[in-house]
């Protein structure tokens, strides 16, 4: 249970708490979030929505959710001002309330490879709107390209009315529900802090002020969101905004079961309670651990792209010792660690280095932090967007042994970092992209081929055997979007993980990559699969990919069911979003 007597960190101050206004909400809105405690996302679900030539609208507002294959400009300036400008231009379209977006507030600007994303959010009276932005992108030009939009036009009716329920009442709600958490994962939560914030909530079409109660601290049940209504204390929704993979694994190089070319139950080839065989150990390859630290004669896994941290649940320590030499098998913890720094530094390296992409952490300046045992020991891992970490657990086959789901869950995080905290689970989007990266990442070892059936696993090691059964990328092979999506985000998310593996295949993993991150730098927390696609190609656009590579990845992403058309880069737009035209947008001069 949480020791009642802890102190909690609170951001609300007494200035914020003591604005008067108030919220018209359904008095017959009673529902409160599901009991249960397991992997519920915090992903809201997908606003209805249309699909109209470039853009999308949604049907509950008729607000554009999304515009993409713009070729809008606006008076060179800096790029909030630019982003302002075309706002102020198009407020209708958007359905903003005020066409001088006087409730915008600029959260971030991103200069990127193939142009500048600026990145807006919504406010009411000084309170912030949850999950509420605009991401306006330039391209290299200053022609506005790609606008995702979370706007919330609801937000409108505000009068003077003071919160009756305080910060200390919402916060007691929330630890009673995380004290349930924890119990069933059987965890101490006597190291939970928690970080409150005053915003308004908008369900179901209702917007709701409500205080967000977010646990942190260093335990597995960090990350859960809390929303309290501020004026009858209900509990409007719960939500673990960790980001998950059902399974565990071993990772080699990337895992012994690629490198060995051999299938799970081969003789030696069985997780075997973390045992070592004469097979497995055959398959440790020795790389060098970069940029790691040294601090008073011992060797600390720490560097400029990784870290170790022990946040979590058994606890076991950041695996310092005398020697900058790990050299252990598998039955030692140690081992997870150094294979986790490896995996995780050369992945960043190759993004931010090779790739010249600039995605890093935004919870913190340092090396991506990961507890590679963690999970209280269970056959789970995720990523914390609230903390920025990642945590791997031990049960079945270790997870922090299997390069696709270290990549996976760090692709979680390179989602919210690039997009400024805009993560989006619509249609299963980020646990896609989690797939997308860790295929890409195995498959640059070149060690299956199109005729093996592995050469379409994702997790290789980890899944695929008698734990569970792992999830492929040739889902697009029988099933269609969007007819075939089902109720998993990680089911939904092959959609995404399988049509860009195909585009990678045709023309290659750099060029493939780079405007993969590109695209999704473009996109916000309300974007669906086809809206990132659609981001994809107009920033391979502006990358300035050739006409072939444009147009086999517009073909691709076709033929993967999404609703896409091939960036014009000549045409120029005639005012008029709702016309239907398909062909080109316009230049505001």
């Amino acid at each position: 249970m949480v020791h009642p007597s802890r102190p909690v960190r609170s951001a609300v101050s007494p200035l914020i708490l003591a604005l008067l206004f108030a919220l018209l909400v359904s008095p017959a809105w009673g529902k409160k979030a599901p009991e249960t405690h397991g992997h519920e996302h915090a992903a809201f679900s997908a606003e209805a929505s249309e699909t109209r030539g470039t853009a999308r609208y949604s049907l509950e507002t008729g607000a554009a959710l999304h515009l993409s294959n713009l070729r809008y400009r606006v008076p060179q300036a800096a790029p909030e001002t630019m982003a302002r400008r075309f706002l102020n231009d198009h407020h209708e379209v958007l359905g903003l309330r005020f066409a001088d977006t006087r409730d915008l507030t600029l959260h971030a600007v991103r200069e990127g490879l193939s142009g500048t994303t600026v990145r807006l959010r919504q406010h009411a009276d000084g309170i912030p709107v949850h999950q509420a932005e605009l991401v306006v992108t330039f391209n290299r030009q200053g022609q506005a390209r790609t606008v995702a939009s979370t706007y919330r036009p609801q937000v409108e009716s505000l009068a003077t009315r003071q919160p009756i329920v305080g910060v200390a009442e919402a916060e007691a709600l929330a630890l009673d529900r995380l004290a349930a958490v924890a119990d069933t994962l059987d965890v101490d939560t006597s190291t939970v802090e928690l970080d409150s914030t005053l915003q308004v909530l908008v369900l179901d079409g209702q917007p709701h002020l409500a205080h967000r109660v977010v646990s942190l601290g260093e335990s597995a049940v960090d990350g859960w969101e809390y929303h309290v209504d501020a004026f009858d204390g209900r509990l409007l929704r719960a939500a673990d905004t960790k980001l998950y993979i059902d399974g565990s694994g071993d990772v080699f190089e990337p895992d012994p079961l690629s490198s060995a070319g051999t299938s799970y139950g081969d003789s030696g080839y069985t997780d075997n309670n973390d045992g070592d065989t004469p097979e497995l150990v055959a398959e440790i390859q020795t790389v060098t651990l970069r940029d790691i630290t040294e601090t008073g004669g011992m060797f600390f896994l720490t560097g400029p792209w990784a870290e170790v941290v022990d946040h979590d649940n058994p606890f076991k320590g950041l695996f310092e010792q005398a020697t900058a030499n790990w050299n252990f098998t598998r039955v030692d913890d140690a081992f997870e660690a150094a294979n986790t720094y490896h995996h995780i530094d050369l992945y960043m390296r190759y993004l931010n280095v090779t790739l010249g992409l600039n995605i890093r952490p935004t919870q913190y300046s340092t090396g991506v932090r990961f507890d590679p045992s963690g999970w209280s020991g269970a056959d789970n891992s995720s990523y914390s967007p609230g903390t920025g970490r990642l945590s791997f657990g031990e049960g079945g086959v270790d997870d922090a042994e299997d390069a696709d789901v270290i990549i996976h869950e760090l692709g979680h995080g390179l989602h919210d970092w690039v997009t400024a905290g805009g993560l989006s689970q619509v249609e299963g989007l980020s646990e896609g992209i989690g797939d997308y990266a860790a295929v890409s990442y195995s498959r640059s070892f070149n060690q299956w081929t199109p005729a093996d059936p592995q050469w379409d696993w994702m997790f290789s090691w980890d899944g695929h055997n008698e734990f569970w059964g792992g999830r492929v990328t040739n889902w697009n092979d029988i099933r269609d979007y969007p007819d075939d999506l089902g109720g998993s985000i990680h089911q939904n998310g092959q959609f995404w993980a399988s049509c860009n593996i195909d585009i990678l295949e045709q023309i290659g993993i750099a060029r493939a990559d780079t405007a993969h991150w590109e695209g999704i730098a473009r996109t916000g927390s309300g974007t669906n699969q086809q809206d990132a696609a659609q981001a994809v190609l107009d920033a391979a656009a502006d990358l300035g990919y050739s006409v072939a590579e444009v147009t086999t990845m517009v073909s691709v992403y076709q033929g993967c069911g999404y609703t896409v058309i091939a960036p014009d880069l000549g045409t120029i737009f005639v005012d008029g979003f709702e016309s239907g035209d398909t062909t080109a947008w316009s230049s505001g001069g």
